[in-house]
Parts: C-alpha cells; structure tokens; sequence
C-alpha cells in the first residue's frame, strides 16, 4: 500500500499526542504509549491511532485513497470501533471470550459500514478505505481483531510472535505454500490487500486471544513500520528497558532510517498482572 502523510509537528498542533503513557493503576497496564509519523516519502499522513485507557482499547488504523480521503477513512473507522464499545458493551461482554469476539468482529462491521456511508454521500471519497486492527485487554487476556494488514505483535522472553495474518494477496499465497515468508516480504504484489474496511465486497474480520503475564508487550502498527523493519529489530527495540514512548520514537526513528515509504504507526502496551 502507498498512503501519503502529514507533517508530524503539524499533526501534534491537529490532534495532540494521543499516546497516554501513565492510564490508571487499575486497567492492568503498565504503560501505554502512541505515535505516529509521516514518514520520509509522503506528503500527508493518513495513519490514526487511538488509545482509551479507560477502556482498555487501543486501535491502529493505516487510510487509503487519495487527497484527504485516506485521513477520513482512518479517522472515522477508529472513531466508529472507539463508539462502538460503550460502557454498557463493555460491562455485558466482560469475562466472556465469546461476545468479546463477537462484540470484536460487530465493532469492524459497523466500521465498514461507516466508511461505506461517507463515500456513498460525498463523490471526494469514493474508493477511500483502511485497515483496522483493534485490540481489547480484559481480565488479563489481550483480544485483537483485525482487517487489512495494520500488525499486533506479542514480545516476551520467550521472542516475538505476530498475532495476526496479513489479508494481502501474498499472505494467501503463503498460506497455500506457494510462497514463504521471506518471498512475501519482497513480493511487488505483498502491499496488494484482500480485505479492507470500506471495501465493497464484504470483510471477514479475524480474531485473535492472548493470555498475558506481567512483562508483556503488545505492539500495534501500520505497514509503515513492519514493511521497513525485520521482526528480530523490531523485538530488539520493543524489549529494552526503556519507557513505552521512546520506545515508540526509537521504532519511527529506525524506520524513517530504513528509508520511511510510508507512514508509520506504532502504540504499545505493557501489561502487568493485578
């Protein structure tokens, strides 16, 4: 995927940093942090992250299609998934993996639909999409549920694992073997996407479930940042004794570095236990 981006001081004066660092003791994690940047070669950022410390929600969101739509269809995604879980969902699904799949899979619906309304109503954003990925931590569990290719990756002692399967052309291929990993990730066809939120066709949403242990980390991110980036360096970076945001700055920094194609977003979470 190519998405054009924005100046990143100019994003901060828009919007703020939205990377909360320190959320209450009680939702079970240590530190949260969110940042995202234009990167080296676009023009405008069409990235958007949110962090609901309050909620234990945390959702990365990569925009496509042209002019300003892209930024539209990442922002209004991630607002309609944030809207979605209000506190009485959150309350009803609390402690059932079940509904929190399902509740996971609804929220990515609705997104969709969101993106599918806005360009029906406004020609400027025929064609515009994104990818979600949308991760819940509840009762010491982390829940993800994605569409595209926006990234959750666990890291632990024990090395680093990606939690969700790309909806790219190539992923497919892989999956039937007839192409590895390593092919895929140098394939000209391994930005083409098989699902995205907007599209017309209808989205099959993936859901992913985690127990946590203290000390883990959960790392979200648009393609920006894992197209630029080997997953052993992104593992050597997330697992320093560092705080959470320059963490993050040092994973912009070092792929901005790498040549910085595209935006590039990041928010990580630390988890402890109760």
């Amino acid at each position: 995927m190519t998405w054009p981006g924005m100046n990143m001081n100019i994003f901060k004066k828009i919007f703020g940093d939205r990377g909360k660092p320190e959320p209450p003791a009680d939702d079970l994690i240590a530190s949260v942090h969110g940042l995202t940047d234009v990167g080296i070669d676009r023009d405008n950022n069409e990235d958007y992250f949110l962090v609901v410390p309050d909620k234990n929600l945390f959702i990365v969101s990569d925009g496509m299609g042209g002019h300003n739509a892209g930024e539209v269809a990442s922002l209004n995604a991630t607002e309609a998934v944030n809207n979605h879980f209000t506190p009485a969902t959150l309350s009803e699904i609390k402690g059932d993996r079940i509904k929190i799949n399902d509740e996971l899979n609804d929220c990515l619906y609705v997104a969709n639909q969101t993106i599918l309304d806005l360009a029906e109503n406004n020609a400027s954003y025929q064609g515009m999409g994104c990818t979600l990925v949308v991760a819940l931590v509840e009762r010491g569990a982390l829940h993800v549920g994605h569409v595209g290719d926006a990234r959750a990756y666990l890291c632990d002692a024990n090395g680093i694992k990606l939690l969700t399967a790309d909806h790219s052309k190539v992923m497919e291929l892989v999956k039937a073997g007839q192409m590895t990993l390593e092919e895929a990730r140098h394939s000209p066809l391994k930005n083409e996407l098989s699902q995205a939120i907007g599209s017309p066709l209808s989205i099959i949403p993936d859901y992913n479930y985690h127990d946590l242990k203290t000390g883990d980390k959960v790392l979200l991110c648009s393609d920006g940042l894992w197209d630029m980036l080997p997953d052993d360096e992104i593992y050597r970076v997330v697992q320093q004794a560092k705080p959470a945001r320059l963490i993050c700055e040092e994973l912009v920094h070092d792929a901005n570095d790498a040549g910085g194609h595209d935006n590039i977003t990041v928010v990580l979470i630390e988890y402890r236990e109760p």
